[in-house]
This record gives C-alpha cells, sequence and structure tokens, in this order.
C-alpha cells in the first residue's frame, strides 16, 4: 500500500508540473503601447502597381527578355526620386541593383535588405485578372511578384523616402540588394557576397524573404504568427540514372532500365530520415505552442516528457513534419521518347532538402546504398544547409522590437526555413542572416506565390511600409 502511495503521489506531482508548465506557455501580449502610423501617403500602392508590371521573368531555359530588365532600374529612379538622391547605386552581373544608404559613422557594420525581382513564370489562362496587369480588387492587388517579393522592394524605397522627409540620417551603412535571377538559384546574389569581400563589408544584420506574418500555421494555431527563419535547408537537386540494354516493348525483359528505375523508387521510399526536435525547432514549437490548444500546450511545455507525442503529432502536417528531418521528394520521371522502345536509359529526379544537421555527401551516400548497384546517383545542383543564425542577441532583438511595434497583437517564433532564398549565400560573411519579409500574409495570399492569382492586400502593403521605417530608425 505504501508503495502505491507512493507511485500515485509522484504520478500527481509529475502531472502538477505539467498543467504548470503549459499554464505558463501563454501568450505574452506586446509590452509597446499602441504604435502610431505616420505613413499615410496613398500614391505609394500607385507606385508599387507600376513595379509589378514589368514582367520579369528569368526563366530557366534562358529565354529572358532583356527589356523588362534593362527598363527596372530606371523605373525604380523615376517613382523614388528623392531616395535615389542620397542611394549610391552599383549594378552586379548587369541586373543585380546594390545600393548603400551612407551611414554617419564609418566604423558601424552595416544592414543588409535583400530582396529579388525576379518572378516566376505565368499561365495566363489561370489566372483572374492579368498577371502583370497589377489590378486592385476587393481591397487586393493582383500580379505576379506581389508577395514574392516586389513588395519589399517597394515598401523599402517608400520607407527611405519618408525618413528623408523627416530628416532622417542612419547610423550604419544600410545596402540594399536586390537581385534579377533569385528564383533560378542564379549567380548574382553570389558576385554580391564577393562585391562585399573584396570591399571589406561585414554585414552586422542581413534580412531577406522567408518568413512572414501569417495566420496558417501548423499545430491548430489560429492566431497571426510572425515566423523568422533563423536557417535554412539545404537544397540537392538529385538524379537517379539506370542503364540497361535497349530494345522493342514487345519483347520486354526483366532490368531494363525502366525496370531498374521503378525498384530504385521503391527503394528510396523506404529510406528513413530519423526525425529530431533540434534546438531551434525546440523554441520554434515554444513560440507556436503559446498559441496551441491546451492539450498541445501541455506536450510542448512538458517536452522533456512528451517528445514523441510532439513528433507524432507534427507528421501530420506538411510544415511541422519537415522541419524534423531531411526530405525527399520524387518530381521527375524520364525515359522514352517513344512509347514502343525500351530506352537504354531511364532517370528520376529528387528534391532533396537537407536538414541542418545532415550534409549533401551524406544523403547521397545514403541515397546510393539504398539502391545498391541498380543506378547511379548524382548531383544536379546543391548546396548545404545553413548554419543557425543567433536569435538570442541584440540584432534578433531588433527585429523583434520592430514587429511587436508595428504589430502588437502577434506572436514571434523562430523556424527553419524549408524553402531556399539567397540569403543562405550571406552566411559566408555575417553570423545574424534572417529571413523574414514584413507582412501580414494570408492563406490566400501564400497559396497564390509561385501559382495562379498572386495577391497582397492593399492595408497589408501599407502596413510593411510602416515596418521597413521602423527597422530602420531601429537599426540607429
Amino acid at each position: 500500500m505504501k508503495i502505491l502511495i507512493a507511485v500515485l503521489a509522484v504520478i500527481a506531482a509529475v502531472a502538477a508540473v505539467c498543467v504548470i508548465n503549459a499554464v505558463r506557455l501563454k501568450a505574452k501580449p506586446a509590452k509597446n503601447a499602441e504604435h502610431k502610423k505616420e505613413f499615410d501617403d496613398d500614391t505609394a500602392v500607385d507606385r508599387f502597381c507600376e513595379i509589378l508590371r514589368k514582367k520579369t521573368v528569368w526563366p530557366r531555359n534562358g529565354e529572358i527578355d532583356y527589356a523588362e530588365f534593362d527598363a527596372f532600374l530606371p523605373l525604380l529612379k523615376e517613382l523614388y526620386p528623392d531616395a535615389f538622391s542620397v542611394l549610391e547605386v552599383n549594378t552586379i552581373n548587369n541586373y543585380g541593383i546594390l545600393l548603400r544608404w551612407k551611414g554617419r559613422n564609418p566604423e558601424a557594420k552595416p544592414y543588409v535588405l535583400m530582396a529579388h525581382y525576379d518572378v516566376v513564370e505565368v499561365d495566363e489562362s489561370k489566372w483572374n485578372y492579368p498577371p502583370f496587369g497589377a489590378e486592385i480588387h476587393d481591397g487586393s492587388v493582383y500580379a505576379r511578384g506581389a508577395i514574392d517579393t516586389k513588395c519589399i522592394i517597394s515598401a523599402e524605397l517608400e520607407a527611405v523616402t519618408f525618413l528623408l522627409k523627416k530628416g532622417f540620417e542612419p547610423e550604419s551603412d544600410i545596402w540594399f540588394s536586390y537581385t534579377n535571377n533569385e528564383e533560378t538559384g542564379g549567380d548574382t546574389t553570389p558576385a554580391v557576397v564577393e562585391f562585399f569581400k573584396q570591399n571589406g563589408v561585414e554585414p552586422r544584420f542581413v534580412l531577406d524573404e522567408g518568413g512572414a506574418i501569417v495566420n496558417s500555421p501548423d499545430l491548430g494555431v489560429k492566431d497571426d504568427l510572425a515566423m523568422i527563419g533563423v536557417c535554412e535547408k539545404g537544397i540537392c537537386d538529385t538524379l537517379v540514372t539506370a542503364e540497361a540494354k535497349p530494345g522493342h516493348s514487345s519483347t520486354p525483359m526483366p532490368g531494363d532500365a525502366p525496370d531498374l528505375l521503378v525498384q530504385c523508387i521503391e527503394d528510396i521510399r523506404k529510406i528513413h530520415f530519423r526525425p529530431k526536435l533540434a534546438p531551434a525547432v525546440r523554441d520554434m514549437l515554444k513560440g507556436i505552442g503559446a498559441y496551441c490548444p491546451f492539450y498541445l500546450r501541455l506536450a510542448i511545455g512538458n517536452m522533456w516528457l512528451f517528445t514523441p507525442v510532439i513528433k507524432t503529432v507534427m507528421k501530420h502536417f506538411g510544415e511541422s513534419n519537415a522541419v524534423m528531418h531531411t526530405t525527399i521528394c520524387l518530381t521527375q520521371l524520364k525515359g522514352s521518347d517513344t512509347i514502343n522502345v525500351i530506352p537504354a536509359t531511364a532517370q528520376a529526379g529528387y528534391s532533396v532538402r537537407i536538414a541542418p544537421w545532415d550534409s549533401v555527401d551524406k544523403v547521397l551516400a545514403k541515397i546510393q546504398k539504398a539502391i545498391g548497384k541498380k543506378a547511379k546517383v548524382t548531383a544536379e545542383y546543391s548546396f548545404e544547409p545553413s548554419p543557425v543564425s543567433d536569435y538570442k542577441c541584440r540584432e534578433f532583438d531588433i527585429l523583434k522590437n520592430t514587429i511587436n511595434t508595428v504589430y502588437p497583437d502577434v506572436g514571434i517564433s523562430p523556424m527553419i526555413m524549408t524553402g531556399g532564398t539567397d540569403s543562405k549565400h550571406f552566411a559566408k560573411i555575417s553570423r545574424n542572416v534572417y529571413r523574414f519579409a514584413g507582412f501580414r500574409f494570408t492563406s490566400e495570399n501564400l497559396a497564390g506565390m509561385h501559382g495562379n492569382n498572386e495577391t497582397i492586400g492593399v492595408q497589408a502593403y501599407l502596413d510593411g511600409i510602416d515596418f521597413y521605417i521602423e527597422l530602420m530608425r531601429n537599426f540607429n
């Protein structure tokens, strides 16, 4: 009986601790007073629409309309003459736009704000409105690039213009890096980084696209959360190539190239990458957990006890599942050009996103081991996972405090980016690289990114200008 009582007492104590930890994990409203918006220039939306009407598509096939890119920088100068009266203009690889707002203190380390003005291709027949018409309907602007990421470029130049009129002068240099071929993993941003290295520029803080204020995160959260990318997974575009004797489809034999490839695909489907709650993932869960239903707060507030349960729950949500491990996604299949010919070569293409604790070589070796000698595994393009930026430092606080000021109703959480951005190149010269666009995006907005009917709310865009105004002030 004494043993039973002791066991029950331990269980009760553990339960009490778990409940207390869950209660402590609650939303903490921002301490800042209500922010008073100063920006009230309605013509800003007109300028934004002018930028969106430029058809700056940089396709992978190399069929580029250079006239649209030639006209982009002159358009910016025309729309924002006050900003360009103080911005030093550099061009990188002809179309990369690198702007410098010189600060008062030449000894202070600079800040870098990134974006890209190239956009992905569109199927105009599937859009409700012209994708490069920048039409406004029901309070939203519809256009390719509306959120990815011409909104950042336009908002930042509006912010510079506004601050100049207020007599603001930055303490440190602020650089604006606007690239022309981010969507195709082009060479402009690496060239920008090389420019910085050659000129001794060591950024204190780098901010690119990535996270945003979203209202559709995983794990049952219904509140708006500011998700800040502190690292991003590596990329490995992987080819699995099977080769065998070709022939006629009327006399098939086991072991031909397509048959070998099918076997490989089944082998690869069985590859298991152990899910891991890395420190950044745990802190992300704590940030999100404050807004979760109580039963999830109970688990997240007591990860020392419920880690297996949390992993099981996260597997049921796409984004949450992906941050726990390396993922392998079959995206391409190639075989014969003629249906009655057995090809000598059959090939599968995989988009592999590598978790920060894995590496390109490690993942390729694992795939090759799984399929044995049936096919050859090669990387068409690869980039290692980025290092995790410090999110408990003064630089991160600058970003966090800006969000708290402009959007006091939202929670803030670090996250591991499952997608790729150009900011990964800046990890070579800066320890503090963050991925966050200062806008409030709805689930409809996010669905249009790289899809049909890309859109951003007019008020969301104007609030974003306010964000970049406050951010640049906080740099001082």
